[in-house]
């Protein structure tokens, strides 16, 4: 995936658990799609502020995919770095990185796409102005 380091808009940090650590002393990787997952929710909380009702936001995941880069260690200060690619006419494309916190290297990056929905007949919608508008104010 190519992508500028430089560009992202949300830095979260993570904090990894015992159980996300398989018998090698490295963090198994269906863990990353978790770790991304904690990115994005920070992500939305910080554009749509503390008063997120997350059941009025139907966004339903459609793709995801991961580029893993390094092996990454129980004991790495770690964060999920995420920015807003691209907004289409029912979709959002974020792109994020899992990177070491102390020396910024790049452990993973992982691009998903979600769709927006209308809930009563749960097709793809388009995505309402002020999420637009809340999402771009973040870059």
């Amino acid at each position: 995936m190519d992508c500028d380091l430089n560009e992202w808009q949300c830095a979260t940090a993570v904090q990894l658990r015992f159980n996300d650590i398989d018998t090698l002393g490295h963090v198994n990787n269906s863990v990353y799609f978790e770790l991304f997952d904690l990115g994005k929710t920070d992500y939305f909380t910080r554009a749509a502020g503390d008063s997120i009702d997350w059941e009025q936001i139907p966004i339903m995941l459609v793709n995801v995919n991961c580029d893993f880069m390094a092996q990454t260690r129980y004991h790495e200060p770690l964060e999920v770095v995420t920015r807003l690619e691209r907004i289409g006419n029912s979709s959002i494309t974020l792109l994020q990185a899992l990177r070491n916190s102390a020396t910024g290297e790049v452990k993973s990056l992982c691009r998903s796409t979600s769709v927006y929905l209308d809930l009563t007949t749960s097709t793809p919608t388009t995505v309402p102005d002020h999420w637009r508008a809340a999402l771009t104010s973040l870059s």
